[in-house]
């Protein structure tokens, strides 16, 4: 842990000087304004997405009905949505959204959380850059077999790099591995106290556009 958060530093001490000399490059073409521009057209807006999004990801309304009860509709779904936006040439601030709904083990689970964060690039060209990631948020965790529900908190803190996947004909695709930190703590602690996970996140992939 605390050599990803020495890492972690270095990059964004790098990252910060890179952008005050870009700032004081613009303010002077500018004319002494501190007017920031956004990311560079084609990389401003990104989508990522790894294997488990790419698999389960699943809306589906079912209606069964048992010999001698009425029918009974149910939704079942497990969506994962990660959006980031560069606000800067170097910054990007980004939200993501999990939700499951469904049968896991032996019982009928809920799951949802919703984070915001900010992802600080070494590069202008976000599509070949490393970066470091942080996001802060919430949700919660319900167990209707247990009759158990846990309000959660989440933080998570990611370094990766963006490969562009350009010799194979895609040009707006990225393979973007990372290693990542992800604690979750209840605030209700009914079936969970706390959980911290390093996660290698191997098979994960961004688009731009």
């Amino acid at each position: 842990m605390k050599k990803i958060l020495a890492l972690s530093l270095a990059l964004l001490s790098g990252s910060a000087f890179a952008q005050d000399a870009q700032d004081k490059n613009q303010k002077m073409e500018t004319g002494g304004t501190d007017r920031v521009p956004a990311a560079a057209e084609g990389m401003r807006y990104m989508f990522e997405f790894n294997a488990d999004s790419m698999l389960n990801g699943v809306l589906s309304f079912d209606k069964s009905k048992v010999n001698g009860s009425d029918s009974d509709t149910d939704t079942k779904a497990n969506i994962s949505l990660n959006y980031a936006y560069g606000v800067a040439p170097q910054l990007q601030i980004a939200s993501r959204i999990n939700y499951f709904n469904g049968i896991s083990g032996n019982g009928d689970l809920e799951n949802f959380d919703f984070s915001i964060g900010a992802i600080f690039n070494t590069k202008e060209d976000l599509t070949e850059a490393g970066y470091v990631s942080l996001y802060f948020g919430a949700g919660w965790s319900q167990d209707f077999g247990a009759g158990t529900r846990d309000d959660l908190r989440i933080s998570t803190l990611a370094i990766g790099r963006r490969i562009p996947l350009t010799t194979w004909g895609l040009k707006h695709v990225t393979y973007t591995p990372e290693v990542a930190m992800k604690s979750v703590n209840s605030t209700t602690g009914e079936g969970l106290d706390y959980s911290t996970s390093l996660q290698f996140r191997f098979l994960q992939f961004s688009v731009f556009f």
